[in-house]
């Protein structure tokens, strides 16, 4: 396999696990018939469009040498690939995530959350008028279950909102004696936590879990720290995924659907 056509590959396996090639195309800020022709195997990116590439994914450039193995794009996929020794940040991380659960197995299979994508309704944490919706992926590694997905452009700084990297949030799912708890560490400029917990309910035929959402930070008038929610597995494949990520993030409460609502409507959480 030419270097041409690993490239190609790489990119098309990476590309897959952020969403459509339309979305990544978009994040990237590079020409839609251009990216297609990296994705063909028809055309090398220039370096300083490689680095932004790289920089997208988490990669080196040996994605133009070396094809990544199914491993390596589990890795990527929940933000743990690394070429270098761990900094200091991450290596802190692991001390402390050893020092509180060195024998407890909050990661025992169960197949009522199964890896995939979900759709999310809460109330918004900025206005209190109306109720917020996204994406995310839950997936299994080796043994840990973890979670990612983007805050809505709106929620961030302008000259922030073409980098993705900058919306993003990564989080674990930690199986509860009941329920799920997702915790979730937020990217600059928020460097901030919060937490999801979840019990599983009955929703016609779909995969549904429903709890509450805190989000730590300081008291304000404006908006809410905790908020009810609603998770629902995306059926459908891409198709429903891109519909669902082209909705408004914000959607006023008598917009949001009837069988959604009782979930979400607030009930004095603020606070």
């Amino acid at each position: 396999m030419s270097v041409l056509e690993v490239f190609g590959h790489n990119l098309r396996n990476l590309t897959a696990l952020r969403g459509s090639q339309a979305f990544v195309a978009q994040e990237l800020d590079i020409n839609r018939i251009q990216f297609q022709r990296y994705l063909r195997s028809e055309s090398f990116p220039k370096p300083n469009v490689l680095k932004r590439i790289c920089d997208y994914f988490e990669v080196d450039a040996r994605i133009l040498t070396d094809l990544l193995t199914p491993t390596q794009l589990d890795l990527i996929s929940a933000g743990l690939y690394n070429t270098s020794p761990l900094p200091p940040a991450t290596a802190a991380m692991y001390e402390a995530v050893g020092f509180c659960v060195p024998d407890q197995d909050f990661f025992h299979g169960s197949n009522e959350l199964p890896d995939g994508v979900y759709q999310i309704w809460r109330g918004a944490n900025s206005r209190r008028d109306c109720a917020t919706q996204m994406l995310l992926r839950i997936n299994t590694l080796a043994v840990a279950r973890v979670v990612r997905g983007y805050n809505a452009r709106e929620t961030v700084p302008r000259h922030l909102r073409t980098l993705g990297r900058k919306r993003e949030f990564r989080g674990m799912v930690l199986r509860q004696r009941e329920g799920y708890t997702m915790l979730f560490f937020h990217s600059e400029p928020s460097r901030t936590t919060s937490l999801i917990h979840l019990r599983m309910i009955e929703l016609g035929m779909e995969t549904a879990a429903t709890g509450f959402a805190v989000l730590a930070r300081s008291e304000q008038e404006h908006g809410n720290r905790i908020t009810r929610c609603l998770v629902m597995k995306v059926e459908g494949g891409w198709r429903e995924q891109r519909r669902i990520a082209r909705m408004p993030a914000f959607i006023p409460w008598e917009e949001v659907p009837e069988h959604i609502l009782p979930f979400i409507r607030p009930q004095n959480e603020t606070f």
